[in-house]
């Protein structure tokens, strides 16, 4: 199949400039794109071997069925296994057009890598792994990048969740574009003296300042190659038990976070920000700050998972569990939850009619949680429907399985999946994706839609739906992650942005949130 249009320009752009973030929407063939790059390099001489930088999850993929499909699998290593088998690995890769390996290697193997692996050009699939500033992957990357010829990034949506991502991610591509920090952090953040960061300001200036160091093409800009998309939102109440428990855990939440601010918030530092730092108290006070977000979380997919955490933590033969959870079961506080759940109640529900209305809808679902993962295929399966389903424990060849069948068997009508499945998985056959519940990042929330958002999806029109307890930290994270991709939008597309240039952030914070109970 040839190039689109815009894939086109976006080979030409690669080629002349040599450094690149490739800012394709997700589902738009940025891999297909950055190969046909290479492939095009490689035949006039001007690279020989490189590496291609990728989840762990998405290794196995690039070699068996981009590159098998768009250049050669035989020109690509993956560099997996042992210890000893990845450094003979690493000493073979100089045979080889393409070094396929994961972003981990960066810590693990960092020897070997400076050692063996040839970087005539590196390609950062889904950089947002580097999007942290002070993650020593992040700084061995920008190291490497420092020493390739051509250095591209990849990534749909390059800021998933704050501005100084697109900072972190630049400094691979072309450190020369953005400047120093606290030039950035001047010209583009609203600061309150305390670091908080309150507005966004000359994002005209942004763009202009990217210039041709990203080529981006947004869901608008290429909107006759995807399919229609139709959003919309299932909002579940939670009553009885659920909902007084919920409300003691609010109740408790509130009061660590009034603690945690009554201790007194230090002074705002540009350079620790964007160069290193971090404080002991600070983290120790959000270890519990987050143990009870977790717990509300797990209480409102389903009571289980909450009462399984507890077991967990004091099963002496698991290393997981929450010690939180462990307290609450403890003091009495899990007995007599329901066996029920209000949100899982809901989504059979919306499948049946889905599955009912339409005999050859197939439906993609997400959640965060592992366990939930197989409650839910469970239930699909007691509805009489074909379902797979995946995780991070699921192995390459049964991922592969899952998604080929998932796409090639009439009889199987759902795809079930945690955030492993989020990446890298072409689910072109699916009509309806619903998010049980969410995750933090924006640019994961997205992934998930561009599994079934993609240019090669079959169904004309796709039904996105977001399943969330209402009043809930659910509710919370929902409209935090339409902030989070305002934000994205306005830095990388130039949309929600005010007359005076900037985008003014309104959503309050948790705490505020957190003050209506749902019990009254």
């Amino acid at each position: 199949m040839p190039l689109r249009p815009y894939q086109e320009s976006a080979v030409d752009e690669a080629l002349c400039r040599r450094s690149l973030l490739l800012a394709l929407v997700q589902g738009a063939g940025k891999t297909r794109t950055v190969i046909e790059t290479i492939r095009i390099l490689a035949e006039e001489g001007s690279v020989r071997g490189g590496a291609i930088f990728c989840p762990s999850s998405l290794k196995f993929q690039w070699r068996d069925a981009e590159l098998a499909k768009w250049d050669s699998a035989e020109l690509a290593i993956v560099i997996d296994g042992s210890k000893k088998k990845r450094t003979q690995q690493y000493q073979e890769a100089h045979k080889y057009r393409y070094t396929i390996l994961n972003y981990d290697a960066l810590v693990h193997d960092w020897d070997l890598i400076k050692q063996y692996l040839p970087i005539d050009f590196i390609v950062a699939d889904e950089v947002t792994f580097i999007k942290g500033l002070n993650a020593k992957r992040s700084k061995r990357l920008k190291m490497l990048g420092h020493y390739a010829r051509y250095r591209y990034g990849l990534s749909g949506q390059p800021i998933e969740n704050r501005p100084e991502e697109l900072y972190s991610i630049m400094q691979f591509v072309d450190p020369t574009v953005l400047g120093d920090p606290e030039h950035f952090d001047r010209t583009f953040l609203v600061r309150t003296p305390w670091g908080k960061t309150v507005g966004h300001r000359n994002l005209p200036l942004l763009r202009q300042t990217l210039g041709d160091a990203m080529f981006r093409r947004s869901r608008a800009d290429i909107a006759e190659y995807l399919p229609q998309r139709i959003e919309n939102d299932i909002p579940v109440h939670m009553t009885g038990q659920q909902a007084k428990l919920y409300d003691y855990i609010r109740d408790d939440l509130c009061n660590t976070i009034d603690q945690a601010m009554a201790g007194g918030v230090s002074g705002f530092d540009v350079e620790s920000h964007y160069g290193g730092g971090g404080n002991s108290d600070n983290n120790k006070l959000k270890g519990l700050v987050m143990a009870r977000i977790t717990a509300m979380r797990l209480l409102c997919s389903h009571p289980s998972l909450l009462s399984a955490s507890a077991q967990d933590y004091d099963d002496p033969n698991t290393a997981s569990g929450s010690a939180y959870a462990a307290e609450m079961d403890a003091a009495g506080l899990l007995d007599n939850l329901p066996a029920s759940s209000a949100k899982l109640d809901a989504l059979v529900a919306q499948l049946k009619m889905i599955f009912e209305e339409d005999p050859d809808a197939k439906v993609v679902i997400y959640s965060v949680f592992k366990s939930m993962v197989k409650m839910i295929e469970k239930e699909i399966r007691d509805l009489g429907f074909g379902c797979v389903s995946m995780t991070g424990s699921t192995t390459p060849r049964n991922r592969q399985l899952a998604i080929e069948n998932f796409n090639t068997n009439p009889g199987v009508r759902a795809f079930v999946s945690s955030d492993a499945g989020a990446y890298g998985v072409n689910l072109d056959r699916g009509t309806h994706l619903i998010s049980y519940d969410f995750p933090w990042s924006a640019g994961t929330l997205g992934q998930r839609v561009a599994r079934i958002d993609r240019t090669s999806t079959v169904a004309p029109t796709i039904l996105i739906s977001y399943l969330y307890g209402f009043g809930t930290i659910d509710h919370y994270q929902k409209m935090m992650l339409e902030q989070k991709q305002a934000i994205g939008d306005a830095w990388v597309d130039g949309r929600n942005i005010d007359a005076k240039g900037g985008l003014e952030l309104s959503l309050s914070s948790l705490r505020d949130f957190m003050d209506t109970p749902l019990v009254f």
